[in-house]
């Protein structure tokens, strides 16, 4: 086995000779038990390794297809088997346990189900804080660098098969895809998805409706803070924009004052009423307004619902990774680049902490 990515993952190969590429199995290393990914057979020399980092304790399937040689690696290192519930009854071995779409199978590997595959419990796994998707043969990593559609020539409905790889779109930090048959992809996942799904004349990838995304709840938010919200942005493919439609209930706060150093905002009502409160002051909005929020202190923000209806706003802005925004109420600075918020009131001199 060789390591790819991170010092506690491994992979291994055999070529197949129809389709000319490899299935590949993968190993993550963890105190906690290891966990195997489609295992396919191992060489003497790959399964010594194996048992030098210590076996495995679970075995996880993406999908009926990828048995291959589960049976022996249970066998040999008494590990349970894991697979969606839809799958485990058409496996020819017993699947120990089944889960569901959303569920953690260990701390940081949870669930994906694809429907519309060839298989019935297809899942990806997305793992390392979603960065890293593990792929059965949903999509294929084929010729090196493209992906295409695995699933095409054996599911009824090939389009909806690919636009079900819209709930991978919509992982925001996604970026290595590690596929069991084919090439993986370990950085740019996001582009060559999107890349392979524009190429498709079945579907319009870059078209949705506002009816074809469910509403999402804010989470953790205390005292009045919170929203309903559709992120539409990640599922159409943009590039350099990002855009949500947020549904503000009657006494809600849509998130903290703030204003951004680089990235540029509109905001527009597209139902009912609500206060946009500022530094200069509060401002009414109705249906039909449009309000520009440039960079800068100038440009700081939330919208309240003071009224007895809903509030729905279309939010849009270009796209800074590296953007710095700033909380005035609390004093605090989010830097993006780094994904951390800091208080202000704690900066420290250029020397501080250096010999």
């Amino acid at each position: 086995m060789k390591r790819v990515m991170f010092d506690d993952l491994y992979t291994w190969s055999v070529f197949n000779e129809e389709k000319q590429f490899d299935f590949n199995g993968f190993l993550w290393v963890r105190k906690e038990g290891n966990i195997l990914i489609d295992p396919v057979p191992m060489s003497a020399s790959d399964a010594a390794q194996l048992n030098a980092l210590g076996g495995a304790a679970l075995i996880v399937l993406t999908n009926r297809d990828h048995e291959r040689d589960a049976v022996a690696f249970k066998e040999r290192t008494g590990a349970q088997i894991v697979a969606h519930e839809a799958d485990a009854p058409l496996f020819e071995l017993t699947v120990d346990r089944t889960v569901t779409d959303g569920e953690e199978i260990v701390p940081d590997l949870r669930v994906l189900h694809l429907a519309h595959g060839k298989s019935p419990g297809e899942i990806a796994l997305l793992w390392r804080d979603d960065s890293v998707a593990f792929i059965g043969d949903y999509v294929w990593g084929h010729p090196v660098g493209s992906l295409m559609l695995g699933a095409e020539p054996a599911v009824a409905d090939p389009a909806k098969a690919a636009l079900q790889l819209r709930k991978l779109l919509f992982v925001p930090q996604l970026d290595a895809l590690l596929l069991g048959d084919g090439h993986s992809i370990l950085s740019g996942a996001r582009d060559a998805l999107i890349a392979m799904l524009e190429a498709r004349t079945d579907i319009y990838i870059n078209r949705i409706n506002l009816d074809e995304i469910e509403w999402w709840e804010t989470r953790q938010a205390p005292g009045d803070f919170g929203y309903d919200f559709k992120n539409i942005d990640p599922l159409i493919g943009a590039r350099h924009l990002g855009y949500q439609v947020i549904r503000l209930a009657p006494g809600r706060k849509a998130f903290p004052l703030h204003f951004h150093y680089f990235e540029e905002e509109l905001g527009v009502v597209l139902d009912g009423t609500c206060t946009m409160r500022t530094s200069r002051g509060n401002v009414a909005l109705r249906k039909g307004d449009f309000v520009a929020l440039p960079p800068g202190p100038n440009g700081d923000h939330t919208y309240v619902n003071e009224g007895t209806e809903p509030c729905t706003l279309l939010l849009l802005s270009n796209v800074v990774p590296s953007d710095v925004s700033e909380y005035p109420d609390s004093n605090k600075v989010n830097l993006r680049g780094v994904r951390r918020i800091f208080h202000k009131e704690k900066a420290v001199d250029y020397w501080d902490r250096e010999d």
